[in-house]
């Protein structure tokens, strides 16, 4: 993703108070983020996984077998 061109909005001392980006800029920043935040998502989803297996490994928790997984579905 490429930095969009930015419009700011100042102060009468000149600060930064706003950023103006243009529609579409906007929604492929949306987008972007909104993926960012799903491989967040998963990869902490997959370190908890990694670590419960660890745990389960070491005998500090006790796993579940396949069947007894599958009939509790």
């Amino acid at each position: 993703m490429t930095i969009p061109h930015t419009n700011y909005v100042v102060d009468n001392q000149g600060q930064k108070m706003f950023v103006q980006l243009n529609i579409q800029d906007w929604e492929n920043f949306v987008n972007e983020f909104r993926r960012i935040e799903s491989m967040l998502f998963l990869r902490n989803k997959l370190k908890n996984a990694f670590s419960e297996v660890r745990q389960i490994q070491t005998g500090l928790k006790t796993g579940t077998t396949l069947n007894d997984f599958l009939n509790e579905l």
